[in-house]
């Protein structure tokens, strides 16, 4: 079955059409049997795509992974609170806290390693800023919205932050907040 996205223009760079299909279709039967396991929040929140030529439209694509993000997220506290409590839930909850908390704790411009001063990497300054946000989100004082966390960019500069532990981090403040929210902690 195909997914419903429409297609970039004439060379335009899109999402490969048949690999968003697959996981499209993945989801669906995730969603028709919620204990077989085929796909998760975070596996879905990793998907990547080839680019092609007039392949689905990369915003649209996006979203729809977003608003899928949000419903999966949903069903595995479900599965977490069934294999292990809403005790067991909350102790997860505590120990991404605690993990957050603990790359918080490093200060500004030691949050991640730091690629070779000839690489590029994620501007330190911007992503401390976000490491701010997150905080308020981590500490109580503000709620933050998922949204701002899977729509922030930082700029590649020479000498910044590694991607894929920021990234990482990233998912991981989405995977607390998707998890405080749901247990309405």
């Amino acid at each position: 079955m195909t997914a419903h996205f429409p297609n970039a223009s004439g060379k335009t760079l899109g999402y490969s059409p048949q690999q968003v299909d697959q996981l499209i279709n993945r989801a669906r039967a995730q969603f028709a049997n919620p204990g077989s396991h085929s796909l998760n929040a975070k596996s879905l929140r990793t998907a990547q795509f080839d680019l092609v030529p007039g392949g689905y439209v990369i915003e649209a694509v996006d979203a729809a992974l977003d608003r899928l993000d949000d419903a999966f997220a949903v069903q595995d506290v479900k599965q977490l609170v069934a294999q292990l409590g809403e005790h067991g839930a909350n102790e997860r909850l505590i120990a991404l806290r605690t993990l957050l908390a603990g790359r918080i704790g490093r200060g500004p411009g030691k949050h991640f390693a730091r690629v070779a001063l000839w690489h590029k990497g994620y501007a330190r300054n911007q992503v401390d800023s976000m490491i701010g946000l997150i905080w308020e989100q981590v500490s109580g004082k503000k709620s933050v919205p998922v949204a701002i966390l899977r729509e922030t960019t930082f700029k590649p500069v020479w000498g910044g932050y590694v991607e894929n532990q920021v990234d990482a981090f990233i998912d991981k403040s989405v995977e607390y907040i998707q998890l405080k929210e749901s247990l309405g902690a």
